[in-house]
């Protein structure tokens, strides 16, 4: 198993597969492996050119998830992609979530062989999007599986809680005039910095897995220094735990805001609180020895969660190492999290 998953991480990872590229190459490659151990597997068109694969053994059994795009690779780096300095594996995507997907298929080609069912689905779009898994939620593959397992890094902690996500673009209109006569006209700059600091006291720094958190992280505004701008634009990033709604927490955010303003919705991800005490949660916390935990950011997740009330994160790796330079796995976790992905789909299909 460990030659299996540092041969075919090592390869994977060299891929270049940044979310809203050309997926083909990851796509063949991945498909070449489930092939090789004996799946067939079927490539379903996602939106805007971003394919799933699915595979399945049998009928029913654990549905395993995860995904092959990246974000861009990034400055900074000291470290060769798929470089390996003792049990570590460096590269975009070890951790997020080339290795975890990787665990995967070793765990896939002992269940072949032990005749346990399963399915597999990968998406190529989580990281911008994740409406590759929407559009295939409502498949036999997750309806029916007795639990969904989410395999982004989580430290081996059973994740049953993950924030909601709204994104948002906030844009103020102002009038242009000549910088020496400001009073000509409207500045846009100067309209929309009352909202953001007014936003931004919603932040809560750190938070509690009971707190909202809203960043501005992107403005723009302004032609020239000597031209008062007519346009300015910011998006923001709020997570949010799981009793707001909508509507809560779009009066929350926007109603103390007396300034005149326009919001577009970039997403909007509900948050997913999942029943702890479930046959699945505690079979898996039993296997894996473990606890529970509840993560800030949104997975894929929330798209099967509405379908199957039995979705969990659970994988290797530290999450806080992703999306930066030098991202990278431990090896042997990998090879830990393939043998309790076997355990776990070994007992979930004894429960059935």
């Amino acid at each position: 198993m460990e030659e299996f998953i540092e041969k075919n991480l090592e390869k994977m990872v060299k891929i270049d597969s940044v979310s809203e590229g050309d997926m083909d190459e990851i796509i063949d490659f991945t498909t070449g492996i489930l092939k090789g151990i004996g799946l067939e597997c079927e490539v379903v068109e996602g939106e805007e050119h971003a394919p799933l694969i699915i595979a399945s053994h049998g009928e029913g059994g654990v549905c395993f998830s995860g995904h092959l795009d990246t974000v861009p690779l990034g400055d900074g780096w000291e470290h060769e992609q798929a470089e390996i300095e003792g049990d570590r594996m460096y590269g975009r995507g070890t951790l997020d979530m080339k290795g975890p997907c990787v665990s995967v298929i070793a765990a896939a080609r002992e269940l072949i062989q032990e005749d346990v069912p399963f399915s597999i689905i990968f998406s190529t779009d989580e990281e911008v999007s994740m409406d590759g898994a929407k559009k295939v939620a409502d498949r036999d593959e997750v309806t029916k599986a007795p639990a969904v397992l989410v395999c982004e890094p989580t430290e081996m902690r059973v994740v049953t809680q993950e924030k909601g996500v709204f994104q948002f673009e906030i844009k103020t209109e102002g009038k242009n005039a000549h910088a020496s006569m400001p009073e000509k006209g409207e500045n846009a700059i100067a309209k929309i910095l009352p909202i953001l600091t007014t936003l931004s006291r919603k932040n809560n720094i750190p938070a509690k897995k009971d707190e909202l958190t809203c960043c501005v992280n992107v403005i723009e505004g302004g032609k020239a220094t000597n031209v008062i701008p007519k346009e300015c634009r910011a998006e923001v990033d709020v997570r949010f735990p799981d009793h707001f709604n909508k509507d809560i927490l779009e009066r929350y955010l926007f109603e103390p805001i007396d300034q005149e303003f326009e919001v577009n919705e970039i997403q909007f991800l509900d948050a997913v609180k999942l029943n702890q005490d479930n046959h699945a949660v505690r079979t898996l916390l039993e296997i894996a020895d473990t606890t529970t935990w509840s993560v800030p950011y949104g997975t894929e997740m929330v798209r099967f969660y509405k379908e199957n009330e039995n979705t969990i994160i659970f994988g290797p790796g530290r999450v806080d190492v992703a999306h930066q330079p030098d991202e990278f796995i431990e090896l042997p976790e990998l090879i830990k999290a393939a043998r309790l992905y076997v355990e776990y789909a070994k007992a979930m299909a004894d429960s059935d």
